[in-house]
Order: structure tokens, then sequence, then C-alpha cells
């Protein structure tokens, strides 16, 4: 068996170049999954925040427009109690609504100008995320 000795220890060289472009190969797969991961808990933790968010806005409009009674004003502030926290879905999620009443006049005419805002927020482990809606409604008197 004849060898060349220019041909020694080019495979070592190729097997390295192969080793090294795999290595960076996985390196990136990592990240890149752990990207989607941290991105898919923000929405996940996202969408629960709205919801919880979403409860406070429904239960302080509630307050103010009771079925089969008479408007009220309302100048108040509800937060949520920890039974939120205790179903499934919302768990480490809270609310913080508020409703704001204002008398306007608008061509003569007397309304009930009402502010809603509610504000959720949800934590999983060091992460925490917060939506906020608001809502506005008219009372003619």
């Amino acid at each position: 068996m004849c060898h060349n000795p220019k041909q020694q220890g080019s495979m070592l060289v190729i097997t390295l170049f192969v080793i090294v472009v795999l290595s960076f190969l996985g390196l990136t797969m990592i990240n890149l999954l752990s990207g989607t991961s941290q991105s898919v808990i923000y929405e996940v933790l996202g969408a629960r925040a709205k919801f919880a968010a979403q409860s406070g806005l429904q239960r302080i409009a509630a307050s103010a427009f009771p079925l089969n009674s008479p408007v009220a004003a309302c100048n108040t502030t509800f937060t949520s109690s920890t039974a939120l926290g205790q179903g499934d879905g919302l768990e480490n999620c809270l609310y913080q609504a508020t409703c704001t009443t204002t008398a306007i006049t608008k061509q003569s005419q007397q309304y009930n100008y009402y502010r809603f805002a509610s504000t959720g927020v949800c934590q999983a482990g060091d992460i925490w995320v917060s939506r906020t809606l608001e809502m506005d409604a008219f009372e003619e008197q």
C-alpha cells in the first residue's frame, strides 16, 4: 500500500471543518428555539392579561349599568379578588378597573359620560405582562 505524503492529514482537516459547521448549526437551532419559546410565553401571557382586563371592564360596567335597575354614576376602582387567580386559565393574573362619570351638556341636552378603564396583569416566573382596555359610554339624562 502506497501513501502519498501530500495527502496526509487532509481527512483530519475536513473532519474538523464538518464538526465546526455542525456545531454552529446546532447553536443556531438552540437559540432559535429558545427565542420562539419566549415569544410563545409572552403571547400566552398577553392573551391572559387581556382576558383579565376584560373581566375587570365587564365587572365595573355592570356596576354602572345594572340589569333591571337605574343607571348609576360611578367614580370608583375595583381590584380583582384572589378568586380570579384560582380559576383555570387566569391563575397569577390580576386586574384593576376604574370608572369615572362626568356630566356634560351638548345642544342643551344633559348627558352622563362614563369612562371605563381596566388593566390586567399576569405573571409567570420573572415575566410580567399587562394589557389595558378602555371603554366609553353616554347616558341621556
